[in-house]
């Protein structure tokens, strides 16, 4: 079931005090989805902070004598822009995990990410906690398959990634991208930007250059699973009769250590 950002922060509200803490003493979060601000929509919520004061409460740790962030860095930037001293705070005691969760539904929800924040966040949850795309989805209120596209992002090249980020392109652009090589999407990138592409046009684009493409999207997630399930490089082609899987090994110690580990499976 979908969880809204009330449904986390609210029954909070209740069991915690509001408290009113200085500005200096809360540092802003590694664990933050966010790293684009608007610097023009930022001041706009700086005046209105003036004239309304602070409507919703930021929601901070506390860690040692500071009060780390948990959700509400656009409202802590625009305060610190007001010239406040003082912010009011929910102030509570979280894992790690629930602190990046908790910060990047807020975003998600107030659609104040772009594709490739967005994606990056699920990476990070799904790298530092070794959450699926199942747990993930129910965390942050969406569905399997949408995690899961957003997750294979790390595919891209950082051209095509940045240019996301710049919203050049949508991820419906770049999205047929992933199953090409570095080289071969940033030279489509190019073709998507200077000719204006639709998402249907570079796919065709992509189909196009079948012939040096190996394997499909859903092969290649597959692939990317094998590799972190026994730690070492994996190929994997299509062929006629099914597919072949190549596992490579640096040296005679890694497939030693890979072989004693079957055995004991």
């Amino acid at each position: 079931m979908k969880r809204s950002l009330s449904h986390l922060i609210d029954v909070e509200i209740e069991k915690f005090q509001i408290e009113e803490v200085p500005i200096e003493e809360i540092i802003e979060s590694s664990s933050q989805a966010r790293k684009y601000f608007d610097e023009k929509l930022l001041n706009e919520l700086a005046e209105s902070i003036k004239k309304n004061g602070l409507l919703q409460p930021i929601i901070v740790q506390k860690i040692d004598n500071k009060f780390q962030l948990i959700a509400g860095e656009r409202r802590l930037r625009a305060s610190k822009i007001a010239g406040l001293e003082t912010m009011p705070c929910l102030v509570k005691e979280v894992s790690d995990q629930d602190a990046a969760v908790l910060g990047l539904v807020e975003n998600v929800q107030r659609s104040q990410l772009n594709t490739i924040e967005e994606a990056l966040g699920y990476k990070s949850l799904q790298d530092n906690y070794g959450l699926s795309a199942s747990d993930i989805g129910l965390l942050v209120g969406k569905s399997r398959p949408f995690i899961s596209n957003l997750l294979r992002i790390s595919n891209l090249s950082q051209e095509v990634q940045q240019a996301l980020s710049d919203e050049q392109i949508t991820f419906g652009q770049a999205r047929p991208l992933i199953v090409l090589e570095h080289d071969l999407q940033n030279k489509l990138l190019n073709e998507i930007i200077s000719l204006k592409l639709n998402s249907r046009s570079v796919e065709t684009k992509v189909k196009e250059l079948s012939g040096k493409i190996q394997i499909d999207e859903e092969t290649l997630h597959l692939q990317k699973a094998l590799e972190d399930l026994i730690g070492t490089k994996v190929d994997v082609k299509k062929n006629a009769k099914g597919f072949k899987v190549n596992i490579n090994f640096s040296d005679k110690e890694s497939l030693s250590s890979f072989l004693e580990n079957l055995g004991s499976n």
